[in-house]
């Protein structure tokens, strides 16, 4: 059997490397006879952002220049954060191990080689605001051979609702996948609302492994915990952070009497970070998991953040626009209500404004159980279909 796995996971983001890791590690367990192809297309981790632009040899020099000079005015520790790159790399090249061939536009993956089946998914690949390359979203897979069989594992569409714009163009397109998975209600809502039928709600990739099978993974890269730094809590921003949101980790740090390990999804602007808020910037997919899996507690405004934070059975806060339909919010307050602590949601603006927040704690891990149980058999249900 050849499987093809298209999904995010070029880009120097955390969720979207461990994700992809995630999935291709439990499709390897679940087939171990089957070639698992993690289909390499268009994004180089150094050309997502300002920084590639420095180190890619193919910038003209006087751009190069430009944009080092532009990148160190602005952010915080450039060299740490290609060290975060190269590192990113490195895990990618060992665990993804992605085709040699390179798809480099939409019309390319139309020579795709047969696959028994592809699979989209996880993360946000249907977020029609996120996911347009060359102004096509690759993941809705309208550019790969038309025979070929197609399911979604997870699909986020990241929002609440879909723009009225791109509704018959998503309707059309999510009609020809063989098998669809969702991982919000609200996802399941809007193909529902599409396609007059509503898909299964699965777990995320990273929560088909548990705390100890992320610990695995952890220990073949050479991480035990044993040399770990220890007494602290987690710190996840997926938004840019203010100085505002690093004000409210360090009266929180306070509060505590722990430091907080603060580490984002992107690049981290030029801020005051006073003693207790330590910038850990040079973190590859590896080191992030690390640190969080030796913390003392996770806040996050990240949807993976809160994902990991439950599965180590961390007390966890999470944080988002509660209040805005627009936000990406539902992901945190759905993941949240299944896991039956609801009360780990606080609002962000809240949160910046100063008002205390408490960390959860998880009183049940086998709550993640049984979704990990069902959407597993799923998997394989759709994939030997």
């Amino acid at each position: 059997m050849r499987i093809g796995l298209l999904t995010i996971f070029r880009c120097v983001n955390y969720g979207a490397v461990l994700q992809a890791t995630a999935l291709k590690e439990v499709l390897s367990r679940q087939f171990p006879n089957a070639t698992i192809d993690v289909i390499n297309h268009y994004m180089d981790p150094r050309d997502n952002h300002l920084l590639g632009k420095i180190t890619n040899p193919n910038t003209p020099w006087f751009q190069r220049w430009r944009n080092k000079r532009k990148f160190q005015k602005q952010f915080y520790r450039p060299d740490f954060f290609e060290t975060r790159r190269e590192r990113t790399i490195q895990f990618i090249n060992k665990l993804l191990t992605p085709t040699e061939y390179i798809f480099k536009t939409p019309e390319a993956l139309g020579k795709l080689q047969p696959y028994d089946v592809v699979i989209v998914g996880s993360d946000q690949i249907w977020n029609p605001v996120l996911n347009h390359d060359f102004k096509i979203n690759p993941y809705l897979c309208t550019t790969i051979p038309e025979k070929q069989r197609r399911v979604s594992y997870a699909a986020s569409f990241g929002i609440g609702t879909l723009p009225e714009e791109v509704k018959a163009s998503f309707r059309a397109a999510l009609s020809k996948f063989d098998v669809i998975t969702v991982r919000e209600e609200t996802g399941a809502t809007i193909c529902e609302e599409l396609l007059n039928t509503r898909p299964p709600v699965v777990v995320d990739p990273t929560m088909l492994l548990n705390e100890q099978g992320w610990r695995n993974i952890l220990s073949s890269l050479g991480h035990n915990g044993e040399s770990a730094e220890k007494n602290y809590l987690f710190a996840y921003w997926v938004r840019t952070p203010t100085q505002a949101d690093i004000d409210a980790l360090s009266a929180h740090a306070q509060r505590a009497g722990l430091p907080i390990h603060l580490l984002v999804a992107g690049q981290l602007p030029k801020l005051n970070f006073p003693e207790n808020v330590l910038p850990k910037t040079d973190s590859g997919p590896c080191e992030w998991l690390a640190q969080l899996a030796e913390s003392d507690g996770v806040i996050t405004d990240g949807f993976h953040g809160l994902q990991f934070a439950v599965n180590f059975s961390k007390p966890v806060l999470a944080l988002g626009e509660l209040t805005n339909v627009k936000s990406d919010a539902s992901r945190l307050t759905d993941f949240c209500a299944r896991c039956g602590i609801a009360n780990a949601c606080a609002e962000i603006q809240e949160f910046r404004a100063g008002k205390p927040c408490t960390l959860v704690p998880i009183n049940d891990p086998s709550v993640l159980d049984e979704g990990r149980v069902r959407s597993t058999q799923l998997l394989k249900e759709m994939v030997k279909a």
